[in-house]
């Protein structure tokens, strides 16, 4: 009779601790990890940019167009951004900042050979695509440069020098004119 107990008893702790057992891996969280942080066309990209720029520039990856572009004085949801995220184009593959203070010189964004799905992507007021009309509107430099196998480093240096390159800001006024205004002082020599 003891030895029928101690297996009745020896049976239930066995069946509560399968039980615990089971329950906690049910609940038990699964995720994967990803070991790059860029796509291999990205990261062959990335290696030719980084012997282009030197050590003028800090390449950030993957930074969402939020975080560097917000729309003016309009509270709803934006119809351009909208736009970007529903065609998955809502992050910059590439943004360039200046070395000595992190401020932001352009952006970079690969882009595959034109087809035809290209054509039903929205478009901007002179038909470039709704991240450049975006990025026109706010200011920010877009190099936009095609996707291949092989980039060369000095065509990436003269897109960069061309597209961060400092210009007097001309400003129209109401009456039609443009006055132009120095957006910085950078290397004027007295």
């Amino acid at each position: 009779m003891m030895t029928s107990l101690l297996i009745i008893i020896g049976g239930s702790l066995l069946w509560i601790l399968y039980r615990l057992l089971k329950r906690g891996q049910s609940g038990r969280l699964s995720y994967l990890r990803q070991d790059f942080l860029m796509p291999p066309e990205d990261r062959l990209f990335y290696r030719s940019l980084k012997e282009a720029i030197g050590d003028e520039y800090v390449i950030f990856g993957r930074i969402p167009v939020d975080d560097l572009i917000t729309p003016r004085g309009n509270r709803g949801l934006d119809p351009w951004l909208q736009s970007l995220h529903d065609q998955g184009d809502s992050h910059f593959p590439f943004v360039l900042c200046r070395n000595e203070d992190l401020s932001i010189a352009c952006a970079i964004q690969l882009i595959q050979h034109r087809s035809i799905s290209t054509n039903r992507k929205k478009r901007g007021p002179n038909g470039e695509s709704a991240l450049k009309a975006i990025c026109l509107a706010s200011g920010l430099p877009l190099i936009q440069l095609e996707a291949g196998p092989f980039y060369d480093r000095l065509d990436i240096r003269e897109a960069i020098a061309e597209a961060v390159r400092r210009e007097p800001l001309f400003i129209t006024e109401s009456d039609g004119r443009k006055e132009p205004k120095i957006t910085t002082l950078d290397r004027l020599d007295h």
